[in-house]
């Protein structure tokens, strides 16, 4: 460190001393423990020092070491360099060796050849028996000793040809010599592989019986394997290849595992869809159960038998799942009709699922286990499902449409539920049918099910067409006859009520299968769009039954008013009018609770609307005395009355706003009015009570009065409509239905 170094760190030193000093001593009261807090610093400089002194030796002591092995490291290259000179000398006086030992080389590689042929002589002379007994062991199943003189025998073949290949001959004929005294045991090694293959090739019945003789030809499989090993590297040191190397006889045994297992997949075909029509549904769960079953039998019989490295369990697995993809893919060419491919996608999800692959016994990671099928060819599939789905959905509506059509027009009420409103089973087939489907879809695989009920709702939707144009074609059935069909009213009270059921069910297809993507709506409003549809339909219905009831009852509004009305006794039109609506009243009570609450009002408003029309528009009286416009106004006061207490019979609503029939006697108070000079009043009043009733109608309910002119009329009229404000001529009542 140089002086300037050395000064600024000693500065830099004094400088925290002096802030330390200051920290220590910031309070008056720390002034008396200065010798305290002296010695204590003190204490701490001497053990910084002596760490200090201990590191700076301990490194000293280090560098010692270090260079003293560096001399030492020197003098042994100086050494080693000194005989390196002194081999090269030596080498160069020995280079003229090689030209006068060359006739020493010949006799030696001589003398090795029949070194070799001595050492083998044994073994030459005993070939032909040991091949024999080696035949024999074959035969009696006696593997290993048949393996042990198979391996003589090839040792001694391959001593031989390794003597001639270090010293080839241009004389061919020892070396076919050798090959024909040899020949016998290449086709021995062949006979004991045959051997091996055919037990393999019935592995999984061989295990459960002759679970030795499996080992055994694995321990044999094994020594082969070690001994391609050994010749490879020879192979590479001497470019010497042994007869029959390398074997790969482990290599041939999962070729043999592979072919077994595809002969086991193909096994399993019993008939095709010529002579079963449900051949697939058995083909496939003979699979499953075959997969299943030798997996069991590989994992708990198998694995003990084989060496680990061969990792049998996994392979096993693995050799049925190609097998597998290869014959599934080549069903899948062939052209599948939709049943069966159905039955093909609900197997694959089953052959992962707890019945085969899945199963806790055979603990196999289904993470590693790739799908039969690609994605490509998984997606073709269910294409062609939904294709072929969409076109049965469409028939099966149409049949189950034209069947409840034909039992429209039945000799007989339609069917009643339990809780006793009219139905036809239209709906119930049509979402049996769905239903069906989507569980069909939910067994081939989750993601299906939601495409399914997309298109089931598509053609709902379709259907709601086809739904209106069969109604108005019996509607109109009805019309140009109508006393055909015979139950035209219960049926259509029938069909409205199918249209509640068709609402139950699409809710109950959207919470129970329908599943979107988070922040995903199209479903939701798709099933929006059909609901609104089906409760339109429904509103159709009712209107469609309103207008049936009023062909009856349109007659009998035409006679109110007129000179008949006011000289006959009692009220005849209001009473069949009622007796018309409580009639038809045994009809509605089929109809489902909110298709009857919303009938009865509707009813009940067009009813009062059409009586009020009857009076202010098409009457046809002209009174000619105060005393006929008297018995008038009572008998419009005593039919309001009528009308009201028949509807409040039949509502279903308790405690309703009955205020509309207060038309009626206001009517009748300005028709019998005696006194013209409070005419004006009372047109008021009325028109207080009913602001959007309009000046015609006033007009029409003055001038049947005898003492009241039309221009008089009009201009009492038009006074009372001054006065009305334009909030109060925005207010809706009964009159705003007239004529609707």
């Amino acid at each position: 460190m140089d002086a300037a170094a050395f000064g600024t760190a000693e500065i830099e030193a004094i400088e925290n001393a002096s802030k330390r000093v200051e920290n220590m001593l910031k309070r008056p009261d720390q002034l008396e423990r200065v010798e305290q807090l002296r010695r204590k610093e003190a204490r701490k400089k001497a053990s910084v020092e002596a760490r200090l002194k201990t590191a700076m030796q301990s490194q000293l002591d280090g560098v010692k070491t270090g260079l003293i092995q560096l001399n030492g490291a020197l003098n042994g290259i100086k050494e080693i360099r000194k005989w390196i000179v002194e081999v090269d000398e030596m080498y160069e006086e020995c280079s003229e060796l090689t030209s006068k030992l060359g006739d020493v080389k010949d006799v030696a590689n001589e003398h090795s050849q029949l070194a070799a042929a001595v050492d083998n002589l044994k073994h030459i002379f005993t070939v032909p028996e040991n091949i024999r007994l080696t035949e024999q062991y074959i035969e009696d199943e006696k593997y290993l000793l048949a393996h042990k003189g198979l391996m003589e025998l090839e040792s001694s073949r391959d001593d031989l040809f390794y003597e001639l290949h270090k010293n080839p001959s241009n004389d061919v004929s020892d070396d076919l010599l050798l090959k024909k005294y040899f020949e016998k045991v290449e086709t021995l090694s062949n006979n004991l592989f045959l051997k091996i293959k055919s037990l393999l090739q019935q592995l999984l019945n061989a295990v459960q019986t002759r679970p030795a003789l499996i080992v055994t030809c694995l321990r044999i499989i094994e020594r082969e394997e070690r001994l391609d090993r050994k010749f490879s590297e020879r192979k590479k040191m001497s470019d010497f290849d042994a007869p029959g190397r390398p074997k790969q006889w482990k290599h041939k045994v999962f070729e043999i595992l592979e072919k077994s297992a595809n002969s086991r997949i193909e096994g399993s075909q019993i008939e095709d869809r010529r002579e079963e029509r449900m051949w697939l549904v058995r083909h496939l769960e003979l699979i499953r159960q075959n997969v299943f079953n030798d997996l069991k039998i590989v994992k708990f019989l198998c694995t003990p038998c084989f060496p680990p490295d061969y990792k049998i369990f996994s392979t096993y697995v693995g050799i049925y799942h190609k097998a597998l993809q290869g014959h599934l893919e080549e069903m899948v060419e062939s052209e599948l009709e939709q049943n069966e491919i159905i039955n093909l996608l609900t197997w694959l999800s089953e052959y992962t699922g707890p019945l085969c692959l899945g199963n806790p016994e055979l603990g196999i990671n289904l993470k590693n286990v790739k799908p039969l099928l690609s994605d490509q060819t998984v997606d073709k599939l269910q294409q062609d499902f939904m294709q072929t789905l969409h076109k049965n959905i469409q028939t099966w509506m149409k049949n189950a449409l034209d069947s409840d059509f034909k039992d429209w027009h039945q000799e007989m009420e339609p069917e009643s539920g339990s809780d006793g409103f009219y139905l036809t089973q239209l709906p119930v087939i049509i979402f049996q049918m769905i239903e069906q489907n989507l569980q069909v879809s939910k067994q081939m695989n989750e993601d299906l099910t939601s495409k399914v009920v997309l298109i089931c709702v598509e053609e709902l939707q379709t259907f709601v067409a086809t739904y209106r144009e069969t109604i108005q074609e019996y509607k109109q059935e009805h019309l140009a006859d109508r006393n055909f069909p015979p139950y035209f009213f219960q049926y259509m009270v029938a069909i409205a009520n199918n249209f509640h059921i068709f609402v139950d069910y699409c809710q109950q297809l959207e919470r129970r299968h329908l599943k979107l993507p988070l922040g995903e709506t199209s479903g939701t409003s798709l099933f929006r769009g059909l609901l609104d549809a089906y409760h339109n339909l429904a509103g159709e219905c009712l209107r469609d039954l309103l207008n049936e009831m009023f062909m009856d009852l349109h007659p009998q509004f035409k006679d109110i008013m007129s000179r008949q009305w006011l000289e006959e006794q009692g009220c005849i039109q209001v009473d069949t009018i009622c007796a018309t609506i409580e009639d038809y009243y045994h009809d509605f009570i089929h109809l489902r609770k909110n298709n009857f609450e919303s009938l009865i009002k509707e009813l009940e408003r067009k009813t009062l609307a059409c009586y009020l029309k009857a009076v202010v528009v098409d009457g046809k009286l002209n009174f000619k005395t105060y005393e006929e416009r008297k018995k008038a106004g009572e008998k419009l006061c005593k039919e309001g009355e009528q009308l009201q207490a028949m509807f409040e019979k039949v509502s279903p609503e308790k405690n309703k706003d009955n205020s509309q029939y207060e038309s009626i006697p206001a009517m009748a108070e300005v028709i019998k009015l005696e006194d013209t000079m409070l005419i004006s009043l009372e047109i008021s009043t009325l028109l207080g009570q009913f602001p959007d009733m309009k000046m015609e109608y006033l007009t029409n309910i003055l001038t049947i009065r005898e003492d009241v002119q039309i221009g008089f009329a009009k201009e009492l009229v038009a006074e009372a409509y001054a006065v009305l404000t334009p909030e109060k001529r925005k207010i809706k009542t009964i009159f705003s239905y007239i004529g609707r």
